[in-house]
Order: C-alpha cells, then sequence, then structure tokens
C-alpha cells in the first residue's frame, strides 16, 4: 500500500481499472492517520451520467478542481467494498470524522436513509446495480453501513430461503436468528431422517449466495444482511463449491469452504486430500494475528488470536499454537521487533523449527512474511513445556475447526456447517456447540446446521429447530410442538425420527427371552447383574400388556 501524497490524515482514492459490466467504479484507497498508514480498503464511486468515474474526476481536475472530497457540481454516491471501511475510521477518529468523510464521500447507506433526493435516484440506475451492489460485501455495507455511523448495533435479521426440495417442488424454509427471546437464537437447525433434502438445503444456499439470480424460482426472498458465508463440511460424500474461482468478484473471501476438498497442482483441480486441512489450518491461524492487527483499533474487536487460545483450552492443555517455518528462514526477519516478544520467539524440536501465533506475539510477528516462510503442510502445532503435544484425529480436527472458522469469519456472517457429528464424538460435539456459540457471539455472526444429532437439538429453542419430514403431500417443515433447548434427548429422538414406532433389535431379543422363560419375574431372576432400571421396566411391561 502506497503511502498517501497529502499531509496529516487523509484517505486517497486510486483508481484502477476493475470492469463490472461496462462500469469502472472502482477505487483502491491508501490511508494515512496519526502518521501510520491504515488498511481501511476499497471503495467504488458511481458518477451519474458516467460509466467510468475517474474520467470524471480527471476532467474536474484539468478544470482546476484540487481534488479534495466533495467535488463541486458532481452527482455521485458511493459504498465501500466492506463495512469495515468506516468501522475503522470510526475507530481511529471517531464517528464525527466518520460521518464527515461518509458526507465527502456521498455514502449510499447514510444519504439514503436521510432521504437524499440525488442519492436515491442514483440508488435505482443500473450502474448502482450492477457495480456498488456487484458484490456481497458492499451489499451489507449499503443495508448496514449506516447503523455502524449511528452508533447502532448490527444483527443478522430473519430471512427466508426458498428452495427446491425432494419432490421437486419449492419449499420456503425461515431462519429465526433475530428473536427478541431470551432463549440464544445464534444457531438454527435442521434435522430430520436420511433423504428429506437437509444437506440439498445448504447447497443450494450457497450457489444462491455465489450466484445470485433474481430470476430463479429458488433463493433469499430479499438480500439478507449478512457479509460472508462460510461453509464446514467434512463428509466424504459432500459437493460443496471450494472457493469463487472463475466468478468475476474482487472479494472471494465472501465465501469460504473448509473439508477435505481442494485446488492443487498447477492446473488447479479439485481433489481429495487429508492436507487441505492443515494447510487451511496453518494459513487461517496467521490470518487471524493479520485480522488481529488490522482491526485492532476497533473497540470491540474480538481479539482471533486470544479467541483460539479460550477455546481450545477448554478442550486440552497448550501453551500456546504454533507454525513450522521453512529450513533456513531467519526468524528474526518474521517480527517486526522480535526483541520485544514477551517469550519464546521460536522453539526448536529436533530438525524443525516453529514460530509461535500467539497472544505474546501479536503484535510483533510479521503475518505477510510468516505465511511466506511457513510451511503450511505440517499444520498447527500445539507446544507444552517446549515440545508439540500429541492430539487424538478428533482433537485435531476440531482445533483445525476453531482456527479455521476464527480466520475466515467477518461480523455478520452466516456459518454452515453439514452433520458435524460425522467427525466429533459425544463429548467433542458439546465442546464444538460451546466453541461455535462463543465464535458467534464474538462476531455477530450466525450458523445453520444441518445433523441427525439430538445433543446439538438440545442446545436449541424449539423455533430454531427446523424437523424434515416426508409425508404424501410432500415436504413439510416443523417446529417441535415443545422445548428443546435443554430438553430430554429421548424425547426429541421420538419426535423427529419416531423411534417409538419403530421397534429395536433388544426389544426383540426380549421378547423371545421372555417368552422362553415364561414370565417376567423368571427373566428377571435369570438376568440377574446384568439388569437395569429401564430393562427391569421394560420387561415388566411387555409381560403385563402380554406383548409376546
Amino acid at each position: 500500500m502506497p503511502a498517501p501524497q497529502g499531509a496529516g490524515d487523509v484517505i486517497e482514492l486510486l483508481w484502477d481499472n476493475w470492469d463490472d459490466f461496462g462500469y469502472k467504479t472502482s477505487f483502491a484507497t491508501t490511508c494515512r492517520i496519526g502518521g501510520e498508514l491504515v488498511d481501511i480498503g476499497a471503495i467504488r464511486l458511481l458518477v451519474g451520467g458516467h460509466s467510468t468515474s475517474a474520467t470524471a474526476l480527471d476532467k474536474l481536475r484539468e478544470s482546476g478542481w484540487n481534488g479534495t472530497f466533495p467535488p463541486p457540481g458532481l452527482d455521485y454516491i458511493s459504498v465501500p467494498l466492506e463495512i469495515t471501511f468506516y468501522q475503522q475510521v470510526k475507530a481511529h477518529l471517531g464517528v464525527a470524522i466518520a460521518i464527515e468523510v461518509a458526507h465527502a464521500l456521498r455514502d449510499a447507506s447514510l444519504l439514503v436513509r436521510s432521504l437524499d433526493e440525488p442519492a436515491q435516484k442514483l440508488v435505482g440506475t443500473k450502474g448502482f446495480k450492477d457495480s456498488l451492489q456487484r458484490e456481497r460485501g458492499s451489499v451489507t455495507a449499503y443495508l448496514d453501513g449506516w447503523k455502524v455511523l449511528e452508533d447502532l448495533a448490527i444483527a443478522v435479521q430473519d430471512f427466508d430461503f426458498t428452495f427446491q426440495d425432494v419432490f421437486d417442488a419449492t419449499s420456503t424454509l425461515t431462519l429465526n436468528f433475530d428473536a427478541d427471546a431470551l432463549l440464544p437464537h445464534d444457531i438454527n437447525v435442521l434435522i430430520g431422517p436420511n433423504g428429506v433434502g437437509k444437506s440439498r438445503v445448504l447447497h443450494q444456499m450457497v450457489q444462491s449466495w455465489i450466484k445470485p439470480d433474481e430470476e430463479a424460482a429458488v433463493g433469499f426472498a430479499e438480500q439478507p444482511n449478512l457479509s460472508q458465508v462460510v461453509v464446514v463440511s467434512y463428509s466424504p460424500f459432500e459437493h460443496f463449491p471450494v472457493d469463487m474461482e472463475g466468478l468475476k468478484v474482487r472479494d472471494k473471501d465472501v465465501y469460504r469452504y473448509f473439508g477435505f476438498r481442494g485446488r492443487s497442482g498447477e492446473a488447479r483441480r479439485i481433489r481429495i486430500s487429508h492436507e487441505f486441512p492443515k494447510t487451511n489450518a496453518a494459513q487461517s491461524l496467521i490470518a487471524c494475528l493479520a485480522d488481529d492487527q488490522k482491526y485492532a483499533a476497533i473497540e470491540d474487536w474480538a481479539r482471533k488470536v486470544g479467541t483460539v487460545e479460550t477455546v481450545l483450552r477448554a478442550a486440552f492443555q497448550f501453551d500456546f499454537a504454533a507454525v513450522e517455518i521453512e529450513s533456513g528462514k531467519h526468524v528474526r526477519s518474521l517480527y517486526i521487533n522480535m526483541d520485544d516478544v514477551a517469550g519464546p520467539a521460536y522453539i526448536q524440536v529436533a530438525d524443525r523449527r516453529y514460530v509461535p501465533v500467539a497472544t505474546h506475539t501479536m503484535n510483533h510477528a510479521n503475518p505477510q512474511r510468516l505465511l511466506a516462510a511457513c510451511v503450511a503442510k505440517s499444520g498447527v502445532a500445539f507446544i507444552r513445556d517446549g515440545e508439540p503435544i500429541e492430539l487424538s484425529s478428533g482433537q485435531r480436527l476440531f482445533a483445525y475447526i476453531v482456527i479455521d472458522l476464527l480466520g475466515a469469519i467477518r461480523r455478520n456472517s452466516l456459518v454452515l456447517i453439514d452433520e458435524p457429528e460425522l467427525f466429533l464424538h459425544p463429548t467433542l460435539e458439546i465442546q464444538f456447540l460451546e466453541m461455535l456459540k462463543e465464535i458467534l457471539a464474538s462476531f455477530n455472526s450466525k450458523a445453520l446446521l444441518a445433523t441427525h444429532s439430538e445433543v446439538i437439538v438440545r442446545e436449541v429453542p424449539a423455533d430454531c429447530v427446523h424437523v424434515f419430514e416426508r409425508t404424501d403431500d410432500g415436504l413439510v417443515i416443523k417446529h417441535p410442538p415443545f422445548q428443546t433447548f435443554g430438553g430430554d434427548i429421548q424425547r426429541i429422538s421420538s419426535y423427529v425420527f419416531g423411534d417409538n414406532a419403530v421397534s429395536k433389535p433388544f426389544e426383540k431379543w426380549l421378547r423371545l427371552q421372555l417368552k422362553e422363560h415364561g414370565s417376567a419375574k423368571a427373566l428377571i431372576k435369570a438376568m440377574g447383574d446384568n439388569l437395569n432400571e429401564e430393562l427391569l421396566v421394560q420387561i415388566k411391561s411387555m409381560d403385563d400388556d402380554n406383548a409376546w
């Protein structure tokens, strides 16, 4: 990022040649505040009657304008590429200056809601739709940017999603994220037997997110105020897009995927490999470090590196996380100032060297150099007493998911998780839910899970539980008629999967034994110490009902 040419606290717009369907409105920015360069991100600026904004501004310069905004006699509006644009300005200079900047740039989110007539006219133009609202981050900045400037909380709203169900009909899912109720509504769950189309909904939601089509029968009823969609899926049969490669968007991180699939080789072909989770985790941990440095001035920024440590220490004990660096790399070159590090700057284990990505190195490591030097395929090492600790496969995958989510997540993200019970045992399932809730709360984000797990449903209020059921009339989506939050797992299972109507193998065995022994009393005596309270009740019930 080049330094601004102007003096003092200044934002300068640097035009580039990015083309949105014939409209060239993009400007990178360079910003200096308090003598330091601050990365606030890019902006799109649309000039009325012009398809190339820089040309209109250059003509003004030629006629004597000194380049200081607002330009005289020009009809224009702007939208930043991400909502963090004004969060950064506000964090460094205060809300009054941020509003002053927004008025100078004629921010569409602020002006339209203050009933500015010229802005309202430009918002209705093709240029606004095709360029300034071309990307999801800009949509969120337009929907919610005014809230940043007016010090209002931003929360993901409820939204409807129409999808093609397993009967090739259209069904609508209403996701409840914004309830006034006391119970937490940060997670919604899709549950039901196999074959009802739970994962199908997630796939269609991703497709609609990365390739919006207003004419399609499926999709979001209205633009949701989401900044990003993140997918976590470790099913061997899933086929989510692994990235946004090939799509003409500048912000490709508006969709992120984590699983066993990814691109590799010169041909960039998609393949399945156990190396992808390791590589993703190492890169994501460094991304946590980079975000913490970039957004440190934002008052309520949730420190990502610190959150990694807090969340994972609830699952296993370690001193800090670290990444392996290539042999021959000088550790000192990976720090802004290594002498300021209050703790180990590196760990040497045999022929491997690890650099901590931890709270004690967070403000001192250089994330760009560290990313270039790290051996990403080695994953993340967790160091305790100077040595990497051994984790079970479940613990390691759990750790990688935590790091991946934190490395990717933005405020107002939607996290889609497909069948987490496939890769987590019951204890880790509970820790996973606890982890997920903490991350979502820290980043004003929400999650939608497709699952068969009653343990997960027990952590979610009934109006956030969407039970999918096949009927003669098609797919039915319903909420349990009882409160699932903190509820009885057997009751949840019976309602969702109809367990009461299905004969279980142990029941068949009991009926045969009752027939052979002739009475419940005889069978109970024969079973002796092998009997538990549930079996005792079951045997007496079968005998009383003459079920055998």
